[in-house]
C-alpha cells in the first residue's frame, strides 16, 4: 500500500496532465483554418478614390453651404474651399486653399458614415434625402438636390454606394 501522500501527488499530476491535454488540443483547433465566406447582404467597400472624383465634388457643389452641410455640427460635414476649413482660416489665402488630404479623407468619412446596418444602396438615406418626393426622396431643408434617379449626380452616388470602385478611371460613372 502506497503512502497516502503518494495518491495526493498522483491526482495532482493527473490533472496537470488533463489541463495540459485540453489546452494543447485547443491550441491545435485554434489553429485549424477557417474559411469565412463573405456574410449575404454584406456592405459594400466603398472605394475612397471613386468617392473623391465622382460624388465628393458634387457634394462640394450642392452642399456645402455654411448654412447647410459646411457646418461642423451637422451630421453629413462637408469642407471646401472658402467655407468650412481644418484648421485656421483667418486669412484669404488659407480659406481658399486647396482642400487637404485630411479634409478629402474627412469628407469621405463623413459620407460614408451614411453607409451603415447593410441599406441597400437605393435606400440609402445620403441619396433618398435629396431626391424629389415623387421619386422616393424625404425631405430635406434643403430641397431637392437631384432632379430624380436618373440624375448622373444620383447615378455616380448610387454607383458608388453600391460598392463600385474605379468610378474615375473609365469605370460606369
Amino acid at each position: 500500500m502506497l503512502p497516502r501522500d503518494t495518491y495526493s501527488g498522483l491526482r495532482v499530476m493527473g490533472r496537470s496532465l488533463l489541463i495540459i491535454a485540453t489546452c494543447v488540443g485547443l491550441a491545435a483547433a485554434a489553429c485549424a483554418a477557417v474559411d469565412n465566406q463573405p456574410a449575404p447582404g454584406a456592405i459594400a467597400e466603398l472605394d475612397e478614390a471613386s468617392f473623391k472624383c465622382a460624388v465628393e465634388p458634387t457634394l462640394i457643389r450642392d452642399c456645402s453651404y455654411t448654412a447647410c452641410h459646411g457646418n461642423a455640427g451637422f451630421p453629413l460635414r462637408v469642407y471646401s474651399i472658402g467655407k468650412l476649413r481644418v484648421g485656421d482660416m483667418t486669412t484669404l489665402a488659407l480659406r481658399t486653399a486647396p482642400l487637404t488630404d485630411a479634409e478629402h479623407h474627412a469628407n469621405y468619412l463623413s459620407a460614408r458614415a451614411f453607409d451603415y446596418g447593410g441599406v441597400a444602396a437605393e435606400d440609402n438615406l445620403i441619396l433618398r434625402k435629396v431626391l424629389p418626393v415623387n421619386d422616393g426622396g424625404y425631405e430635406h431643408k434643403g430641397g431637392a438636390i437631384f432632379t430624380g434617379l436618373d440624375d448622373p449626380r444620383a447615378v455616380k452616388l448610387l454607383n458608388w454606394l453600391s460598392g463600385q470602385s474605379g468610378l474615375c478611371n473609365g469605370g460606369n460613372l
